[in-house]
């Protein structure tokens, strides 16, 4: 997969068959990668802070899978984490089970310096199967409405959110043939890395009006 060299399908929609038919239900595995960065748009590189994500079920809210590490951004600003085998929470038996809530927490520890103490931010997204001729399809969006903008490869599906805001621009990767591959990992950064003319805009559209609701949010 190379999403910046190939023409990507892009479906602004965000759906399309992942998980092939019912009769054959595949085993997926979920690969998230973040580039931090400050409001200025300078990259938050070599930085500590604590990560929390939690897998929920939209409708009860119950906690099917969760994490919580010291994580360090790379050299580049980069940090990701990964859920195995998610499809087990998405189907039962070749039929949907419901719509999952991915949350992620970024908080600071006792060697955190790009973020105050007593300060957090959490973003969500909802991953969403539905039945379309007897296949599942997935799409992915974030909890204020904007779904991602999908592009799907050789049993890859990537999603990237088009709307990246102050400190985090993410996107998921999903397989049906795990584990998800390092070189598909890095075309994900390609894909997901902004570009010199965005980089250049992160002041104006970072901070005027805070986090964005239901996205990016600030706990008082």
């Amino acid at each position: 997969m190379n999403l910046m060299k190939k023409p990507l399908i892009l479906i602004v929609a965000a759906i399309f068959a992942v998980l092939g038919s019912v009769a054959g239900q595949a085993t997926m595995d979920l690969n998230f990668q973040g580039i931090l960065s400050d409001i200025q748009g300078k990259k938050i590189c070599n930085e500590q802070f604590d990560l929390s994500v939690k897998l929920m079920n939209e409708s009860g809210q119950n906690i099917l899978w969760e994490t919580s590490s010291s994580t360090q951004t790379d050299d580049e600003g980069w940090f990701g984490f990964s859920i195995r085998e998610i499809s087990q929470f998405l189907l039962k038996d070749g039929q949907i089970k419901e719509t999952l809530v991915i949350r992620m927490e970024l908080l600071p520890n006792t060697m955190t310096k790009w973020m105050r103490k007593g300060d957090d931010f959490m973003v969500s997204y909802t991953l969403s199967p539905t039945m379309i001729d007897d296949a599942i399809h997935l799409k992915i969006t974030r909890m204020e409405g904007s779904e991602l903008v999908a592009h799907s490869e050789d049993h890859l599906y990537a999603f990237k959110d088009q709307y990246p805001f102050a400190y985090l621009t993410g996107g998921f990767l999903l397989t049906d043939q795990p584990p998800v591959s390092i070189n598909s990992v890095d075309d994900l950064k390609q894909w997901l890395s902004p570009n010199a003319q965005e980089e250049e805009g992160a002041v104006s559209r970072g901070v005027k009006g805070g986090f964005p609701a239901g996205g990016y949010r600030k706990k008082n």
